[in-house]
């Protein structure tokens, strides 16, 4: 799985620190929007409370003036002190009468004899002082009215009225905005440097982290983490080293058990494959592979490609593949029902057991059978001898000859299972002399030229090239007579036996031929002629007292030697057995 990197606007540092800048500029707007709102209020409430003192005490001494009641004496009275209060307040002053009438002004001086309908006015003719804060509908610019009672022996007899233009005190109230905001701007760059510090600070080491887990991620386990606080980050880069530290160390323990196992795998006589749930092949041994004749790189094809089958753990079962009997057992790795897991194969190639315990029991069957029947002629003629056939002279004659016969017969075939016996033990030992070609084919044609001709066959001999042999001569005449018996027996009157010898120098090599015109071997019959009791034509061989091991022994005796014996053969035109032995050169032993 890929892992994909955050990017700048993903990652945590920044988001730290927006997150950070925002809880700043949040909490600074709160505190901003009730500073100015204090400010404000502060401001034109002391303002307000500047200008109702100014009136008041303006009202005390338009009081007795108004009080008198005489117009030309009230107008020239307040006129003496009203500019000073206007002058002092920056504001415009009027006195009024009970009835509203303007009786002095720092105004415009012609506004005096007229009446003020304002709201302020009239509430304070009413002997309420009331202010408020309006637009002059003039020059568009926030004013503060202020009107408060004029009493004279607590009866309204006026009012007072201040009209402030506020852009003093507005102004003066945007000048402290403008300096509280360059203070909040210059207060969150600052927040926002020290938000990168702290973001820095806190996600630096996650981000070494992130880094050694990306370079563990891609094989490099020799990696470590700098402590460089002991709070709970600087416990993570503990705790994430003292991890790597210990995956390291099963990494390398797994690398040994896995070692191990690849070189008892490697080294194991029998094959192994390992399969997943889906039987997906996840591996398999040389053993294996050398056994199915297929490469190791067969990792990830399915097990029914190599072995066909169904293969139940915890069962041995024998398939053939690739002309083999193959011997399976299986193991379960994990229960059935587990989402992990798979099985194992344990493979061993049976193809030669099972042929020896085939040959076995051919073997025991067919020495039973031998052996029966001479044993049962031989019981059945001595229970006639018993019954009274001995009284006949010339019946119990014939009958001790019948026995005789097969009691020889019975002999040879111990004496050959014996001779075998020793071949498989290795107890036979060969006395080996040196001799030609030319003495073994001519001692052969002693024994069996005179044979042949009171067959009516004709017997040839043919040295092609001589050469030295060293050979048990014992052994070999027993080889050669028992294919030269062979031949006799199965060729007709007037055929031939043709025996010829000859060396193959470039292969080191000395052969033999013993040929015959006779009946031939079917072509099936002919790979079975050299195994244990095995006759083609099983009745023949019996009338002729074979035990069908003769040719079993001399292939025995040949290989000894080092050498080794074929046969061709073809029906109606007779049989070719060749002898191979290796070629002793001159001079040596």
């Amino acid at each position: 799985m890929q892992i994909t990197r955050p990017g700048r606007f993903q990652s945590v540092r920044f988001k730290l620190m927006i997150v950070y800048i925002l809880l700043i500029l949040v909490a600074m707007q709160l505190f901003g929007a009730y500073f100015i709102q204090s400010i404000n209020r502060y401001f034109i409430e002391n303002y307000s409370r500047t200008i109702a003192h100014e009136a008041v005490f303006l009202s005390n001494f338009a009081s007795a003036s108004l009080g008198s009641g005489n117009t030309s004496t009230i107008e020239k009275q307040i006129g003496q002190y009203i500019r000073p209060f206007s002058e002092l307040a920056s504001s415009s002053v009027y006195v009024l009468d009970k009835n509203g009438n303007v009786v002095g002004t720092s105004a415009n001086p012609f506004l005096i004899g007229q009446k003020r309908v304002d709201f302020e006015v009239t509430r304070a003719l009413l002997g309420v002082q009331t202010d408020r804060i309006a637009l002059d509908p003039r020059t568009g610019e926030r004013q503060l009215y202020l009107a408060v009672p004029v009493q004279y022996k607590g009866q309204v007899v006026g009012a007072v009225e201040f009209v402030s233009p506020l852009g003093t005190v507005y102004h003066s109230i945007s000048r402290i905005i403008i300096i509280f905001a360059t203070g909040t701007l210059l207060a969150l760059g600052l927040t926002a440097l020290l938000a990168i510090i702290i973001a820095r600070t806190i996600t630096g080491p996650i981000s070494a982290i992130t880094r050694t887990a990306r370079a563990l991620a891609g094989g490099d386990f020799n990696q470590s983490v700098t402590i460089h606080s002991n709070d709970e980050i600087g416990e993570l880069a503990s705790t994430f080293n003292m991890l790597t530290r210990r995956l390291r160390e099963a990494i390398a323990s797994t690398e040994r058990e896995k070692s191990r196992l690849q070189a008892i795998m490697s080294t194991m006589s029998d094959g192994v494959i390992a399969t997943n749930l889906a039987d997906d092949i996840l591996m398999i041994n040389p053993a294996a592979s050398q056994l199915l004749h297929c490469s190791l790189h067969v990792l990830g094809y399915k097990l029914s490609v190599l072995l066909p089958g169904q293969f139940v753990p915890g069962d041995v079962q024998v398939v053939q593949a690739n002309d083999k009997l193959i011997a399976v057992a299986v193991t379960s790795l994990g229960n059935d029902r587990a989402t992990t897991g798979g099985r194992v194969l344990v493979m061993r190639d049976v193809t030669e057991e099972l042929r020896l315990e085939e040959a076995r029991k051919r073997f025991v069957a067919d020495v039973s059978h031998e052996l029966r029947t001479p044993i049962t002629t031989i019981k059945t003629y001595v229970e006639a001898l018993l019954e009274g056939a001995h009284s006949d002279e010339e019946l119990s004659l014939r009958f001790l000859h019948v026995m005789d016969r097969e009691t020889n017969r019975m002999i040879r075939l111990i004496r050959d299972l014996l001779q075998l016996s020793r071949f498989d033990a290795g107890y036979e030992v060969l006395h080996r002399e040196r001799m030609t070609l030319s003495q073994l084919v001519n001692s052969l044609a002693d024994r069996f030229a005179l044979v042949a001709f009171q067959s009516d066959l004709q017997y040839e001999t043919e040295v092609v090239a001589d050469g030295n042999i060293s050979v048990d001569r014992d052994r070999i005449d027993q080889v050669l007579d028992n294919i030269a018996s062979n031949a006799l027996k199965h060729t007709p009157e007037r055929g031939s036996i043709r025996v010829r010898a000859g060396t193959q120098r470039e292969d080191g090599l000395a052969w033999v031929e013993i040929a015959d015109t006779g009946q031939g071997i079917p072509a099936a019959e002919l790979p079975h002629i050299f195994e244990r009791f095995y006759r083609v034509d099983k009745a023949r061989s019996r009338q002729h007292g074979g035990t069908g091991l003769g040719l079993a022994i001399a292939q025995e005796i040949v290989r000894a030697h080092g050498g080794q014996i074929t046969a061709t053969s073809e029906i109606g035109h007779g049989t070719t057995v060749r002898i191979s032995l290796p070629l002793v050169e001159e001079g040596a032993l």
